[in-house]
């Protein structure tokens, strides 16, 4: 077993933390965290789980036997409901508690109690099980993770996730990779744990293309441990004024695989993985976008930002989407003309702001008619309006200097969601804004959140359990996310 990644919504942490620490009398408390388990592994990737939290359960009088601020003691019948509903639900169980005056370490009573709690677990549900102990100390979360075949052998996770409208990662490990010269300039911009934060986040990529080609590029550049590469076109000729790394000879291979031995010739610490296929249709491609911290979409297509924008709520991840879109006119010569050109910004995270849908990125009519193309190509005009159906976007012709723009600020609002570090006037929205090229306006339009959205108003897709794969049938269903 290898270091895990746990993901707590903000909600879940301010839970969770506010509670623990507010004992009347300075005492220890406990809770029990059930997690979702991800297990998946990716050939090429460390094998590194996300367990992502689900429901918080503080321990209660009618639980707790005794206490002070030394040792919280509890019964376990109480628990055994709670172990049930993890064989059952397919759920992890986590035990958190804090140490008010204690060292922000795991003591060597706090290692008994886990052995006990994960015996009792074993006896009840089999040994082929983990258990997650969370430990908050000095107003930070430490945790790691226990196997039942392992009981006595416990990892330290590689990071604690929490979701707010930014990515604060905490018990991160300080990274034994040797930056060096390469980083020192981030180091001395942001300090040394940004460094090592960004070495910890595994980042996906969809879309390798004139904005996904130079995003995860600086990605590798800027230290991401780990990136994901899902695309399953192939390079066209016309693709070479503004791919990043992808030479002639390579027109006719798929952008992925060519793209990722671009990086690994760089010569960095990453470790690059190419998925050939598409988020909509292949179940390995959306498992390897649900194993990431963070995904950055480079996609023109509204099928793709669709699923994507349902993960960001099922997955608990955090969602950058780049678009670009732009209009072009004629001189009375017959010259074309730039009328307008624009890089789109959003962010989407699943507690805040508004989805791709009410940020106006995709709509359904969009979606519908895609599908249709799908399966009939050769729709003519007539035909589509009499299937009300409508072709989504602007014209946004793949110009060199505008892709990389975008690509450069994607990945500069990563930074922003690790360490913030901008400061936005008042009309400038953090989870959508618009760069303009022509006029060179940064602006965003007045957001208003839709109550009855079923992603960022009714939140039905938040931690959802799937039946299949986002609820999609094409995608089938892995029984790690049920």
């Amino acid at each position: 077993m290898t270091a895990p990644r746990l993901t707590l919504l903000g909600s879940q942490q301010k839970k969770l933390t506010d509670f623990l620490g507010s004992h009347p009398e300075g005492h220890e408390r406990a809770a029990v965290v059930l997690f979702k388990r991800l297990h998946i592994p990716i050939l090429g990737l460390s094998d590194s789980d996300r367990y992502i939290a689900q429901e918080i359960f503080p321990l209660d009088a009618g639980c707790v036997t005794g206490s002070s601020g030394m040792h919280v003691a509890f019964d376990l019948a109480p628990l055994r409901e709670v172990f049930r509903r993890c064989e059952e639900e397919k759920l992890v169980f986590g035990f958190a508690h804090n140490h008010p005056g204690g060292p922000p370490v795991f003591s060597d009573v706090d290692e008994q109690n886990e052995r006990a709690l994960l015996s009792a677990i074993v006896n009840r549900n089999g040994r082929d099980i983990t258990f997650v102990a969370l430990l908050w100390a000095a107003g930070q979360l430490i945790a790691r993770v226990r196997s039942g075949l392992s009981p006595r052998h416990s990892v330290a996770a590689r990071h604690i996730a929490v979701l707010t409208d930014r990515i604060t990662l905490s018990g991160h490990q300080e990274s034994n990779v040797e930056h060096g010269e390469i980083q020192a300039r981030q180091a001395a911009a942001f300090g040394k744990p940004f460094v090592d934060m960004m070495q910890s986040l595994r980042v996906g990529f969809i879309g390798s293309g004139g904005t996904g080609s130079p995003a995860a590029t600086l990605a590798a550049r800027s230290g991401v441990g780990e990136i994901v590469l899902v695309d399953r076109d192939v390079l066209e000729k016309s693709n070479l004024n503004r791919v990043r790394g992808l030479k002639a000879q390579d027109v006719g291979q798929l952008k992925s695989t060519r793209l990722k031995a671009f990086i690994d010739s760089i010569g960095l610490s990453v470790k690059v993985v190419a998925i050939e296929s598409s988020v909509d249709e292949s179940a390995s491609a959306i498992d390897a976008v649900a194993s990431c911290d963070v995904v950055i979409g480079c996609t023109d297509d509204f099928i793709g930002r669709e699923v994507l924008n349902a993960a960001v709520y099922v997955y608990a991840q955090i969602l950058i989407d780049v678009g670009l879109g732009g209009g072009i006119g004629s001189l009375p010569n017959g010259i074309p003309v730039l009328r307008h050109h624009f890089a789109r910004i959003s962010t989407l995270t699943p507690e805040m702001g508004q989805c791709l849908f009410c940020q106006g990125v995709i709509r359904d009519i969009w979606v519908r008619t895609q599908h249709a193309l799908r399966d009939n190509p050769n729709l003519t005009a007539e035909q589509m309006r009499e299937k009300y159906l409508e072709r989504g976007g602007t014209d946004a012709p793949g110009v060199g200097p505008f892709t990389s723009a975008a690509a450069d600020f994607a990945v500069a609002t990563l930074f922003d969601l690790v360490k913030p570090f901008r400061r936005f006037p008042p009309e400038v929205r953090r989870d959508l804004f618009f760069l303009d090229f022509v006029t060179m306006e940064i602006r965003s339009p007045a957001g208003t959140l839709n109550s009855n959205c079923s992603y960022c108003g009714q939140h039905h897709f938040l931690l959802l359990k799937e039946s299949s794969r986002l609820q999609r049938p094409i995608l089938g269903k892995r029984d790690e996310f049920c």
